[in-house]
């Protein structure tokens, strides 16, 4: 498990590492008093140090291990691992399960902690070794794994430039490539079709459309339009839903922490029949 030797605790390990004072450390102690919440969390929030040199200072200290859950991919079974319940209450998340010698590795930000550490191998029957994570990216891992929330997208490539069109002689015919019928994006099909310098918008007349026609294409525009809209009220109820979600857990986490409800509670009220 976690160094079995004298307690080391994480305010020590910074201010020895110079990444704290003396100063620094007891206001932290006292915002952490008077709001709750986890030390290391507490620092960063006032800005004293970082979540990437607390973990650095960690596992130098400790002689740790550490894992960036952001870039590393894990068996989609890593939840079955660890129970959800665990996770939130002491701020882990699973990494490597070892059923022969009954041991589970886990990712933490603050490996000091061993009362949390012992809770977890009293409440799992298992064997815990810590090694170190930033506390953001062990929350994004649990959203990611337990509730299916998916990363932030990367941001698109922007487009090439494009080259300003040349002149074209006056008499010089005009050559046309194919233009495949199949193939649509869902912005297209939800927009105007995209027009390239390849294959330039060319004005090509066509016959009086049928009374049928006019009304086929009177209904695509139609529904093409409905189907923008309600894209964009999807878009919004989701990123609303998220924002809710995020709030009422951090609000439970503050409830429980301060001892205003218990973890049993919360479950037992949430799995009550209506």
């Amino acid at each position: 498990m976690a160094p079995r030797g004298a307690r080391r605790r994480l305010g020590d390990l910074l201010i020895e590492a110079g990444l704290l004072s003396e100063q620094q450390l007891k206001a932290a102690l006292n915002e952490q008093r008077k709001w709750g919440g986890r030390l290391g969390r507490t620092v960063v929030e006032l800005g004293f140090v970082t979540e990437t040199a607390i973990g650095q200072v960690l596992a130098k200290q400790l002689e740790l291990a550490s894992i960036d859950l952001d870039t590393t991919e894990l068996p989609p079974e890593a939840p079955t691992w660890l129970r959800l319940d665990l996770c939130e209450r002491y701020g882990v998340f699973p990494v490597a399960s070892n059923p022969a010698s009954r041991s589970i590795t886990i990712a933490t930000a603050d490996p000091t902690n061993l009362e949390h550490l012992q809770s977890l191998e009293f409440a799992t029957n298992l064997k815990v070794q810590p090694i170190v994570a930033t506390t953001s990216a062990i929350e994004r891992a649990i959203r990611k794994y337990y509730f299916g929330e998916s990363p932030p997208s990367a941001p698109r490539p922007a487009a090439p430039a494009i080259a300003p069109a040349t002149r074209r002689p006056a008499n010089e015919p005009i050559e046309v490539g194919p233009v495949s019928n199949t193939s649509f994006e869902l912005d297209e099909l939800l927009g105007e079709p995209r027009r390239t310098s390849e294959h330039p918008a060319i004005d090509i007349p066509m016959s009086s459309p049928t009374p049928a026609q006019a009304l086929t294409n009177a209904l695509e525009v139609s529904l093409r339009r409905e189907i923008a809209v309600l894209r964009e009220k999807i878009d919004a109820l989701e990123e609303i839903n998220g924002s809710q979600v995020r709030a009422l857990r951090v609000l439970l986490e503050l409830l429980i922490e301060s001892g205003l409800v218990t973890r049993d509670e919360y479950l037992e009220k949430l799995h009550a029949p209506e």
